[in-house]
């Protein structure tokens, strides 16, 4: 496979793109910015959740296994997928390899056994393998400072029900309280590095498969909180060779027609690609091709900004 950085715009409005369990799951927003945040791991749950739908539960290892009620750990998920842990690393990693999409892609650190067991069945010699995968992204942030809000509403049961009291009855109603956002306009920066690639078998094919998970899984997220999310602006740029321009997200400026906190769609600003465009060309004798994916209302607002060099991907 052959190196690639991915500059990705998404937006939505009344909603909460990433929840922050440590803050009653309110959006994750940079105090020091105003700006709304997304960690990876959202980015790559969102993929992990698309892939599923699209190749199926058993190319993704990273999941949720239950038993009964219970939530199982990383141990019992290998033996859930019938791996052999008797057998050498090499050829357990190259199972794991072979077998799941999201770790080749993605990584990870997946403990096999532990002391106990290992002194109980000497023909298990491996506590756990390791992987770097050859997909990262950076955080994820929103490109203009966000306007949080705060409501409080009624569940529809109440917690316990009185038969004749009235005034218990309202006191025993559930109440439930939530932050969203407005709106927000997020730039996801993420590289596919070929070194990596070669390491753990990801390939070109691989690399399709997790940027029209990323790009479709972003709008198919269909929950309460997620629904309406748009995908707006893919760019994926390949590279002949182990140089790229990095820092992509950094390298667009976001041109606001009212102040940020008022933003609700796009067509309340426009982005300027003019130093994207020309830190690409500091690159070009590197760059093997530049391809993008766009929804329809953004290309329309910056149709004139696209380069003819750049391939537009239709799915």
């Amino acid at each position: 496979m052959l190196k690639k950085e991915i500059l990705f715009l998404w937006d939505g409005e009344n909603w909460n793109p990433n929840g922050d369990m440590l803050n009653s799951n309110a959006p994750r927003i940079d105090e020091e910015t105003g700006r709304a945040e997304a960690t990876d791991v959202r980015i790559k749950r969102t993929i992990r959740d698309e892939l599923m739908k699209r190749e199926g539960d058993e190319v993704i290892f990273i999941k949720e296994y239950k038993r009964d009620e219970n939530v199982l750990d990383c141990k019992t998920a290998i033996r859930e997928n019938k791996i052999d842990i008797r057998q050498s690393k090499a050829d357990l990693e190259k199972e794991i390899l072979e077998r799941f999409l999201d770790i080749r892609a993605f990584g990870g650190v997946l403990p096999i056994s532990d002391k106990d067991e290992m002194k109980k069945d000497k023909a298990i010699t491996t506590a756990g393998v390791q992987f770097t995968g050859a997909v990262q992204f950076r955080m994820s942030k929103s490109l203009h400072k966000v306007a949080n809000n705060h409501i409080k509403g009624t569940g529809a049961f109440a917690s316990s029900y009185h038969e004749t009291d009235t005034k218990k009855q309202k006191e025993q109603a559930t109440f439930r309280e939530e932050d969203f956002l407005s709106y927000a306009l997020f730039a996801t920066y993420g590289i596919m590095d070929n070194h990596n690639a070669k390491k753990t078998g990801f390939s070109e094919d691989d690399a399709k498969k997790i940027i029209d998970a990323l790009w479709f899984g972003t709008k198919n997220l269909i929950t309460r909180s997620k629904m309406g999310q748009t995908p707006r602006l893919m760019l994926v740029i390949t590279y002949k060779d182990d140089s790229f321009a990095g820092d992509l997200n950094n390298s667009i400026d976001f041109v606001g027609t009212k102040d940020d906190e008022a933003i609700r769609s796009i067509n309340d600003y426009k982005i300027d690609f003019k130093r994207l465009k020309g830190k690409l060309e500091r690159y070009g004798n590197s760059i093997e091709k530049v391809e993008y994916l766009v929804d329809y209302d953004f290309e329309q607002n910056h149709k004139e900004q696209f380069e003819s060099s750049w391939i537009k991907i239709e799915r």
